[in-house]
């Protein structure tokens, strides 16, 4: 395939002989039209004369790394500074830790909590829980009896009350009149005998408890008040909730009693495993949030730039830190256009002139071809990464500008 200048060049020189041509056809004197030989096209491109692609380009490290923390906090240490060699692994930064480490300490007493309750849940219930457990049923057990016990009385007065004074009642309120009247009788004979004296005080009496009997007498035979058999009632109704109150504590004694006896169920152990992994899981993310606050050294390299202080603000994923591995520099190209990316391949030859050396010229050999392009003040680029041949780079630096001449096959 005929490259793309080439041709652009034979059609614009095409276009020139046209020209001539037109110019030349006719004779100013006569204008009639005179013979001229059609020139021949000269050979553009002879045997092993090769065209270049040019483009722009900078140096860059063979490996570089703009690090950065992952979690935002205030810079406590610098451990490197700019142009010192770093091992992989090497600590380069660190934040402040004191809130992270609170947030492990804290993981850790929510995980020793959490594994408790597993030990627990599959142990089940000790002796001492156990006996605790049947103590609760015997108290409440002692309460319904109690409570029935009331309930039973009060049903007993109510009773009474609604089946009014037997005959023997009345019998006997009767006798207890007729007992007190002859006390007081024979009270009053001893009186008019002694002629009065201290004994008035003993017929007062009397006459009391005569008044008294001779109620109690009048008040079985009228019955009970309507008053008294709805207190009875209420009484009654009352002891029937203890009752109910006592049973309900009886059967939910029994209940966790079956349940410590019986032991944690195989969901309650799924439960509490659970809980388990999830502060375990928050337990790793809290020592790698820890872990994080350290900047280390993914490769072995330079440090190439220091973009924050110690003290200042960091934040996530913004660059602190510029590393580069310069035991090999590579070219990249800034400005090679979509058409020209298309006559460059991998291996294919390139000479790189550095202005900063005085126009010294290196050479190298195409490494990588960017698969996309990316937009450069509105035009689309390639980047073409060069590897330059072995012990020629010694001269050049991290970041000069080159010029790129790649040789089109």
């Amino acid at each position: 395939m005929m490259p793309r200048r080439v041709l652009v060049t034979l059609i614009v020189f095409s276009v020139f002989i046209g020209l001539g041509l037109l110019s030349c056809g006719q004779s100013p004197a006569s204008g009639a039209p005179t013979s001229t030989p059609t020139p021949q096209l000269p050979q553009l491109k002879e045997k092993g004369l090769a065209n270049v692609v040019s483009a722009k380009a900078v140096v860059v490290p063979y490996k570089e790394a703009k690090l950065s923390f992952p979690t935002a906090g205030r810079v406590l240490k610098i451990l490197v500074s700019e142009g010192q060699v770093v091992t992989a692994g090497q600590e380069l930064a660190r934040l402040e830790t004191r809130d992270l480490e609170q947030v492990v300490r804290r993981a850790e007493a929510e995980l020793k909590a959490a594994q408790a309750q597993l030990a627990k849940a599959k142990t089940g219930a000790r002796l001492e829980e156990v006996a605790l457990a049947e103590a609760a049923v015997a108290i409440a057990q002692g309460n319904l009896a109690a409570a029935q016990a009331t309930l039973s009385s009060a049903q007993a007065s109510l009773n009474k009350l609604l089946a009014g004074p037997t005959e023997r009642d009345l019998q006997i309120a009767e006798k207890q009149v007729e007992l007190v009247k002859n006390e007081l009788w024979g009270l009053q004979k001893q009186r008019d005998v002694s002629k009065g004296g201290a004994i008035e005080g003993q017929v007062a009496a009397a006459e009391s408890r005569v008044a008294i009997a001779q109620l109690e007498l009048e008040r079985l035979k009228a019955g009970a008040r309507a008053e008294d058999i709805a207190m009875a009632r209420a009484q009654v109704a009352q002891a029937q909730a203890g009752v109910q109150t006592a049973e309900a504590q009886v059967r939910q004694a029994q209940a966790q009693l079956d349940l410590v006896k019986a032991g944690s169920r195989a969901e309650d152990v799924a439960v509490a495993e659970a809980a388990v992994a999830q502060a375990e899981a928050a337990l790793a993310a809290a020592k790698n949030a820890l872990e994080d606050a350290v900047l280390k050294a993914p490769f072995g390299g330079t440090i190439g730039a220091i973009l924050i202080n110690e003290g200042e603000r960091a934040s996530p994923q913004v660059p602190v830190i510029a590393l580069g591995d310069l035991t090999r520099l590579r070219l990249q190209t800034e400005d090679l256009s979509e058409v020209d990316v298309s006559q460059v391949s991998v291996d294919q030859e390139a000479t790189i002139v550095v202005d900063a050396l005085e126009g010294q010229k290196f050479q190298g050999k195409v490494a990588r071809i960017a698969y996309i392009a990316s937009d450069r003040r509105g035009d689309k680029v390639y980047a073409v990464t060069i590897d330059l041949d072995p012990g020629s780079e010694t001269a050049l630096r991290w970041g000069m500008s080159a010029f790129v001449q790649m040789k089109v096959r």
